[in-house]
């Protein structure tokens, strides 16, 4: 809910836990709910802490305590972590709570309370501590949030603490203003400075718009002479098409807010028409979403011909661009049309003067062109002839788009059939459509730009059918380092996006994909280390830095000294000459083992090399037992000894693994009085084969300190090879306490 927030003086709702996450502030059956009233989600909030399992009010379960109320809501550390579902903060604004007040929340869910007009407070751990006994002594005890001040006030001791918020949030939380009403206030200055510093530039060569006949919006200034590529992102169209992925309307909304406004990309064809209600709501949310920030006419749907109902489905959803599927061979004409090359001729004018009438502008896909070109040439040249014969009237074809459907060109037949279509038709604005069956989706875009395409059509990480398209980050890169064209990608964003798409979709993002691989940017060989401290010798144009990412060095038994040393470097540890040998040795004793070395590890190799009664860990697992039983929660009993002492504890979960954890965590509060490292991520990986005797690899990230600890545990076991990581974790942590 919209509301200008000023000072707020409330009583308090107190939450004592910690790890509280976003299937427990809303779980996830209410996910596929159409509504969005904020009322359906708060009453759902903390559901299953709030109601028994017969439908009963839990009595004991804070928000049914009439002895608590209030607009604020103070919760344990690690609040809202999790899946990133934005329906978490739908819920804790429904019900009512305008401020949330911890010790940590999670990034994602931190920046959904922001966008949803709940204001995240982030204060000490002896100030959250210290508010929670007011609050069990006191149930009416208040807390002043003063936004203007950024400082929040704990009433009943007059202690008082300063918090951080952005200065564009926290300026649009006192104007009650969301980041759509933020740029339509500013709609009037956006404009003026877009029309000081932005100038139509020629997009293509070899036709009139090298003479500045053709301006492309929101373009940034380009070098004179330089050509500008125009990318459609069709992630949510074409993408989707890949196998087993489906996104919801909500999770398309939120990647084409972040192709149009962070990316800046300049077209987005967001799906098929007529397909599914589900469908024609993800639509209609994107087009009230593109049109409240001026960037309608980049939004596209894919439409039929089909006698006006596609052009009738996109109007109804608010769209104003309908791409629209022709045939653009001679065989799918006759054999999947059954029609003869006149008729559907006649059909497509008939479907763009219709389009005309509704508001809505063509843009014109030639579906199987290539096959089109190869085998009946004359059959595309008398549908280009009589769909260009309208180009200067009111219900010309904005732009013919040339798609390799199946996959089958090599960019020798793109330069060929490429400039046979521009030398016919030098005025027409043609799009290259890409797939990679053979692996050259990102060589064919590259070979049609050479030969004059205006744009490439993209999708994030390659997604698509069967071998899927060109991915967008890498034809980003070889366009501008290569090609030396000009786009709108703002290139920071290309990872963020990617790990979002990869998330939603559910098809990883394999290891060494171009730009967004994890281990693109990641040397091996100690002689490439050895020369990018000379001068970066081993350097190219794909900087990390550029992409918002980083440099690294593996650890193996190819690393050498170098990697070592550079590896050393940025965890402070300084070696002599033959110290750094012999830890090299070690670390390639263990790469030939086929053993996994992370810069984690390197304190104990060092330790190991360098004491020789080697090191002994600090915290020992002596024994355990998890269990799971049909309608019974999984359990766990553990015995570890920390520093020789030995304890023991035990817990429930949601999980084996989670039980594991919950009862380490019972140990270090009550007997050690220490806060339990904070999981970031939990990722499983099994070989291929089938094998039921596979080694399983569990990486898991914590949040320690300032940064992300991060530790591998293998074993033929899943909850086996995660208890590794976590106490390989948790000697790192001891170690480094000690010292």
């Amino acid at each position: 809910m919209k509301q200008k927030f000023d000072v707020i003086t409330s009583t308090c709702v107190p939450l004592p836990l910690e790890n509280v996450d976003t299937d427990q502030i809303i779980p996830a059956r209410f996910l596929k709910a159409t509504t969005r009233e904020e009322r359906f989600f708060g009453d759902n909030l903390f559901r299953d802490w709030r109601y028994n399992a017969d439908g009963s009010l839990n009595k004991d379960f804070v928000l049914n305590d009439p002895a608590y109320s209030g607009c604020i809501l103070v919760a344990g550390k690690n609040f809202g972590s999790g899946s990133s579902r934005e329906h978490a903060a739908w819920a804790i604004a429904g019900y009512g709570f305008r401020v949330v007040i911890s010790s940590f929340f999670a990034d994602i869910h931190k920046n959904n309370e922001l966008n949803n007009f709940v204001l995240p407070v982030v204060v000490s751990e002896p100030f959250l501590a210290e508010l929670f006994e007011s609050i069990r002594q006191n149930p009416k005890t208040e807390v002043e949030v003063d936004l203007p001040n950024q400082t929040v006030t704990n009433k009943a001791t007059g202690r008082s603490e300063h918090f951080d918020i952005n200065g564009y949030k926290k300026h649009c939380f006192m104007h009650g203003l969301d980041d759509i009403d933020f740029l339509v206030q500013n709609k009037d200055k956006i404009e003026a400075w877009e029309q000081t510093h932005l100038q139509p530039l020629p997009i293509g060569r070899g036709s009139d718009s090298a003479k500045g006949k053709y301006s492309s919006p929101n373009r940034e200034r380009l070098g004179e002479g330089l050509p500008f590529v125009e990318i459609m992102d069709s992630t949510l169209r074409d993408g989707e098409q890949t196998n087993g992925v489906s996104f919801l309307p909500h999770e398309k909304l939120v990647v084409a807010r972040k192709l149009l406004y962070d990316l800046n990309v300049d077209r987005i064809e967001v799906a098929s028409a007529r397909v599914s209600e589900g469908e024609k709501e993800a639509v209609t949310k994107i087009c009230r979403y593109a049109r409240q920030i001026a960037r309608l006419d980049r939004v596209e749907v894919l439409g039929f011909v089909d006698g006006g109902k596609s052009i009738d489905w996109i109007a109804d959803c608010g769209g104003r661009v309908i791409n629209l599927l022709a045939k653009g061979s001679l065989k799918h004409c006759t054999l999947q049309l059954q029609k003869t090359p006149e008729e559907h001729i006649a059909d497509i004018l008939h479907e763009v003067e219709y389009a005309h009438e509704r508001g809505i502008s063509v843009n014109l896909y030639l579906e199987d062109w290539s096959n089109g070109m190869k085998d009946s040439p004359e059959y595309v040249y008398q549908l280009m002839d009589k769909l260009t014969a309208i180009s200067q009237q009111p219900t010309a074809i904005k732009r013919f788009m040339l798609p390799d459907t199946l996959g089958v060109m090599n960019p020798l037949q793109v330069i060929e059939y490429f400039r046979k279509m521009l030398k016919r038709y030098p005025d027409v604005h043609f799009d290259f459509h890409a797939h990679n069956d053979y692996d050259l989706a990102v060589s064919n875009s590259l070979a049609a730009v050479l030969s004059g395409a205006k744009g490439l059509h993209v999708t994030v990480n390659g997604l698509g059918e069967r071998c899927g398209n060109a991915p967008l980050a890498s034809v980003q890169a070889i366009l501008k380092d290569q090609f030396h064209a000009k786009t709108n990608i703002v290139e920071n964003q290309l990872n963020d996006l990617s790990r979002m798409v990869e998330s939603f979709s559910g098809i990883s993002v394999a290891p060494n994909q171009p730009i967004v691989g994890e281990n693109v940017f990641t040397q091996v060989a100690g002689i490439h280390a050895d020369g990018d401290s000379k001068d970066k010798l081993y350097y190219n144009e794909l900087i990390p830095e550029r992409f918002g990412r980083k440099r690294e060095y593996a650890l193996g038994k190819n690393s050498g000294r170098a990697n070592i040393a550079r590896n050393l470097e940025e965890l402070g540890l300084e070696l002599t000459p033959e110290q750094t040998r012999r830890v090299t040795q070690r670390i390639t004793e263990l790469g030939d083992k086929k053993e996994i070395v992370t810069q984690e590890d390197l304190p104990y190799i060092v330790s190991d090399v360098l004491k020789h009664d080697g090191s002994e860990d600090k915290v020992k697992l002596l024994s355990y037992v998890v269990s799971t039983a049909y309608g019974l929660r999984p359990g766990a009993n553990i015995k570890v000894e920390i520093n020789g002492k030995q304890y023991e504890g035990s817990a429930v979960g949601d999980g084996q693994y989670d039980a594991f954890v919950k009862a380490l965590r019972y140990i270090y509060k009550k007997y050690l009085d220490r806060t339990f490292p904070i999981l970031a991520n939990y990722q499983v990986s099994i070989p291929p084969g089938g094998r039921t005797d596979a080694l399983v690899q569990a990486v898991i990230s914590w949040h320690y300190k300032d940064g992300i600890l991060r530790t591998r545990g293998l074993d033929a076991d899943q909850t086996e090879a995660a208890i590794k990581a976590t106490f390989k974790m948790l000697n790192i942590i001891e170690n480094d306490l000690l010292n």
